[in-house]
């Protein structure tokens, strides 16, 4: 494929630096299955066209975490619902159910979003508002989803907010990053591909109040910074002899999904009239966070999924996360800065 990093790219930009950039961490490349430490971000999805249920499951294989608490924001990233506070003892594992039909739920019916779980405490000023700090002990989490319409199951990956078994840097935020790949056969009546991404806002970190503050005796600190608003997504497709069809932008709030047939007529044809040229055998597409050019700061970062269902069976349902890097590795030009 085009834009093989080379060897020279990466013991020049890579290894020996670029200027002061090199001093940033690169962050997003822990195991989001390992042992997270500090906090967990996990996307959730209720309702929409599938009848999505949600369970979140938690785990405290190392010690006690007797503050764990959740708290829950909505596919913008503002705060909705009630904060869910789960004791757990050493090797314990717990649930919490969302959007239950009946009785008090967690979130409103047929919402989706983002929950940040950390430590919860009272603040001295206010004796009956919590906020998020640091785990006690290290966790795991997981999304579980499953359709009411038609049995479709998904499990949706933690972004953990440190590595607890490493300090590194280079391990924080996992695993969101600035740019991410994927492949989708061709759009079509029965078949059908949808991106379900997560964005956060800087009510995650950033803002006044935000789940997980940075600073002494808070959380790591992610770079780049999150936006205040949606993040703008730039895409370049190609087909499988990879020659680019169409260059194609969007926006990711929070937490969005979106068709592949709504982005874009290419990935539904066989011929572009711009071109002549199709997509027969499917498409290939780069995305990346926009920024004024490679060797700027851009601001936000993403993970995603990714999901190709041929509508009418189950048998030929297919889900998994995007495969990821940062922007400028995936140009091939190096540039650890960015993610």
């Amino acid at each position: 494929m085009k834009n093989l990093i080379a060897a020279a790219v990466l013991t020049g930009s890579l290894l020996t630096g670029a200027g002061s950039a090199m001093a940033l961490p690169l962050g997003g490349l822990a195991d989001p299955l390992g042992l997270a430490g500090d906090g967990v971000l996990l996307p959730y999805i209720t309702g929409g066209p599938l009848g999505f249920v949600s369970t979140i499951a938690v785990a405290s294989p190392v010690a006690a975490n007797p503050r764990l608490t959740m708290f829950f924001f909505d596919e913008h990233c503002a705060r909705v619902g009630r904060a869910v506070t789960l004791p757990e003892t050493e090797n314990d594992i717990a649930f919490v159910h969302l959007a239950q039909p009946e009785g008090n739920p967690v979130v409103p019916p047929n919402t989706s979003g983002l929950v940040a779980i950390a430590d919860g405490h009272l603040s001295p000023r206010f004796p009956t508002s919590l906020s998020l700090a640091p785990l006690t002990s290290p966790i795991h989490a997981r999304t579980w989803l499953f359709s009411l319409l038609d049995g479709t199951s998904w499990i949706l990956e933690p972004i953990i907010l440190s590595a607890a078994e490493s300090t590194d840097e280079k391990l924080t935020w996992s695993p969101l990053r600035t740019g991410a790949t994927f492949y989708a056969p061709l759009e079509s009546e029965s078949v059908h591909t949808t991106l379900t991404l997560v964005c956060p806002r800087t009510t995650i970190q950033g803002a006044v109040g935000a789940a997980f503050p940075s600073g002494r005796g808070g959380f790591p600190l992610i770079h780049p910074a999150f936006n205040d608003g949606a993040t703008t997504m730039i895409g370049r497709v190609y087909d499988t002899s990879e020659v680019l069809l169409r260059d194609i932008m969007f926006t990711c709030d929070c937490l969005t999904q979106i068709s592949l047939s709504s982005l874009s007529s290419i990935y539904a044809s066989t011929s572009d009239p711009s071109n002549g040229i199709g997509a027969q055998l499917g498409t290939y597409t780069e995305l990346e966070v926009e920024a004024p050019n490679l060797f700027e700061r851009t601001t936000g970062s993403f993970t995603g999924y990714i999901s190709n269902r041929t509508l009418g069976t189950v048998l030929s349902s297919f889900f998994g996360r995007l495969s990821n890097g940062g922007r400028s590795s995936l140009r091939g030009q190096g540039g650890g800065a960015t993610r």
